[in-house]
This record gives structure tokens, C-alpha cells and sequence, in this order.
């Protein structure tokens, strides 16, 4: 009997802390890293043009993606995810736009979505731009 007892209560301790280890496990999704960010351009615009690489982008300081697809054209999105807020990355080699939250994923050309919990919520929102100097302006 004690030999049984003993049994029963190592196995609920143990039950125990293994139930404890997986709440932990279940806690809230962590902050993603953010994307790579620019500095203010020095005049009031976005983004300087020689801080936005050709074939990629970067999000200026107030969240807006701007995007050199092509070298001289500029675009650019409000880098918000329309999922749950979280910041999107500039475009990989492939131009995929990837928001690090949920992965969700956006087309660089257009902003729509491809894939991901953001699917049917609408891609990313265009921002109207244009290059004036050396800046990347809100058109």
C-alpha cells in the first residue's frame, strides 16, 4: 500500500510540472524582429533614394515601406500587416514582402496578399510617392 501511494503521488508531481512546462510553452506570440529601418531623410521626406536598395526596400521611420523595384522607380506601402498590425519586412530576392508575425506573405509588386493568415483581409495598403532631390516624398 505505502509502496502504491508513493507511486501515485511521484506520477501527479510529475503530471504536474510536465503541465506547467507546456503552459509556459503556450504563452503569447513573440514580437518579431523588426525590419530593417532607415534613418529620416534630412529634408522631411521618407527615405533618402541612396538608402533604398534596387530589387528591394527598406520602412522609413513612421512605417511606410519604400520599395526600388526597378532602379529610379519607387513605391512603397504602409508596413502594417492587415492580419494583426505587425510590422512587414522588405522584399526578399523572390520579392516577397514577409510580415515576421504570422508569416504572412505580400508580392512586392502589388501588395497583395500570396499566402498566410492575412489571406482575405486585403494586402498592404499603396502609399503614393515620388522621388523629389535625394528623398523619397508622400506624393
Amino acid at each position: 500500500m505505502q509502496q502504491e501511494e508513493l507511486g501515485r503521488r511521484a506520477l501527479l508531481i510529475s503530471a504536474g510540472c510536465a503541465a506547467l512546462g507546456l503552459l509556459g510553452a503556450c504563452g503569447s506570440d513573440p514580437a518579431p524582429s523588426p525590419p530593417a529601418q532607415a534613418g529620416p531623410a534630412p529634408n522631411g521626406g521618407l527615405v533618402r533614394t541612396a538608402d533604398v536598395p534596387v530589387g528591394g526596400g527598406v520602412v522609413s521611420a513612421d512605417g511606410v515601406l519604400v520599395l526600388q523595384l526597378k532602379a529610379g522607380e519607387f513605391t512603397a506601402f504602409d508596413a502594417t500587416c492587415p492580419h494583426q498590425n505587425f510590422r512587414v519586412q522588405p522584399p526578399d530576392s523572390s520579392g516577397t514582402i514577409t510580415c515576421m508575425g504570422h508569416m504572412s506573405h505580400f508580392r512586392a509588386a502589388d501588395g497583395t496578399v500570396i499566402d498566410g493568415p492575412a489571406l482575405g483581409l486585403g494586402g498592404l495598403r499603396q502609399v503614393a510617392v515620388k522621388v523629389s532631390g535625394a528623398e523619397v516624398v508622400r506624393a
